[in-house]
């Protein structure tokens, strides 16, 4: 970037700017300060700014939101094969209504740890080369026009998955930084004290949430609400125990609450309201402990913190005694099987040992034949007494 067009790029105008613009780091020139905090300034031509800035080898944070207004955003060649912003750790261009779809020369940010693209207008589909940067913990991308589905490549970030991944990073901005959540102003000393999260919040995502979510381990905050996500809720979520933050809302997901997520036990924000969840909340569970307007506008939801009750068709023991006695709409007849059998087992009981056993055989005909004498005889006395009576 020569010296005339650096100055037709800045929002003044200057007829004799100083003589030491012409070194090679624009962050040496004289009135030239690397504040990179220069958002909200109404800026225009966001690429002849995006090079300058690369030619600034220091700069470690870079927020130049609210500026460029429905200008593209910058895909040039030169700045592919750039290697500017190396040492760039926190890139934020948000507000600027931005069109086009995310370059590719981002992935040459190997130090970003923090990426903000938020109430932008950029399309296409969420590109997977972000597993590629090692260091990227924070991804923001909410209100924008993102199509396709949640790529599988994002669950494979080596900063939210492994601290391993900035154990050695001594290269931390201590600017102060400022966020603005909801109507609360966080502010933190260093790049690194930002939430780990993933935000993708107002877009055109859908498909399934992938199973293989569940390897951010080192997550905080995970926002898909305001899009097209369908299918069930991903049990695997259960395994990101460090999540504080997670909405769901305003999606098409389906089925029941997982359970598991009752381990999500640091959750102070959660919401899956506006889908189409059935079944109870899960009982005794600090998703309990939530506002019935986390669980709004699911018809199927039921049980506490909702007013609506879960009723459970409990059958009885005797119900379901005569429902499984029914086979094609007609009572069986237990008790006539149950005598049936009981006969067939004794009788074959006992001819099976007379058949196989001689001496039990012999005995018993013997018992036979004594027991029909003794009736015999029994009933020739009794016959003769009888007769004695009546005569």
């Amino acid at each position: 970037m020569d010296r005339n067009s650096l100055i037709m790029s800045l929002p003044f105008r200057t007829s004799s700017p100083p003589l030491n613009w012409s070194s090679a780091d624009c962050c040496n020139w004289e009135g030239i300060a690397c504040d990179p905090r220069v958002a909200y300034n109404n800026l225009t031509n966001i690429t002849g700014a995006i090079k300058i800035l690369m030619r600034c080898k220091f700069l470690s944070v870079v927020l130049i939101g609210e500026n460029f207004f429905h200008e593209t955003i910058p895909s040039d060649d030169s700045i592919a094969h750039s290697n500017g912003f190396r040492n760039v750790q926190h890139l934020s261009i948000i507000g600027c209504h931005l069109t086009g779809q995310i370059p590719m020369w981002l992935s040459n940010l190997k130090k970003l740890k923090i990426l903000r693209l938020n109430h932008n207008r950029i399309t296409g589909s969420i590109p997977g080369w972000f597993s590629t940067l090692p260091r990227l913990k924070h991804l923001a991308l909410t209100h924008n026009h993102f199509s396709g589905e949640f790529p599988k490549e994002l669950c494979a970030l080596p900063a939210l998955i492994s601290a391993q991944a900035l154990e050695n990073d001594t290269n931390t901005s201590i600017l102060p930084l400022f966020s603005i959540f909801g109507r609360t102003i966080y502010q933190y000393n260093s790049v690194s004290s930002l939430w780990p999260g993933i935000s993708l919040r107002n877009n055109s995502l859908g498909g399934k949430i992938p199973i293989e979510i569940g390897r951010l381990k080192l997550i905080r905050e995970l926002d898909l609400s305001n899009n097209n996500f369908s299918g069930n809720i991903p049990s695997q979520m259960s395994e990101l125990t460090n999540m504080e933050r997670l909405d769901l809302s305003a999606n098409r997901l389906s089925g029941e609450i997982p359970i598991s997520l009752a381990n999500l036990n640091f959750l102070a924000k959660f919401s899956v309201a506006n889908n189409n969840l059935s079944g109870p909340i899960p009982s005794g569970t600090q998703l309990q402990t939530f506002s019935p307007l986390a669980y709004d506008g699911n018809a199927g939801l039921c049980g506490s913190p909702l007013p609506k009750e879960c009723t459970h068709t409990v059958k009885s023991n005797k119900d379901k005694k005569t429902q499984d006695e029914k086979v094609g709409g007609h009572r069986i007849p237990w008790f006539q099987i149950t005598v049936v059998l009981g006969f067939i087992t004794g009788f074959w009981g006992v001819c099976s040992s007379l058949v196989l056993n001689c001496n039990w055989r012999n005995a018993y005909f013997q018992f036979l034949e004594n027991l029909g004498d003794q009736l015999y005889v029994t009933m020739a006395v009794s016959w003769a007494r009888l007769l004695r009576r009546l005569l």
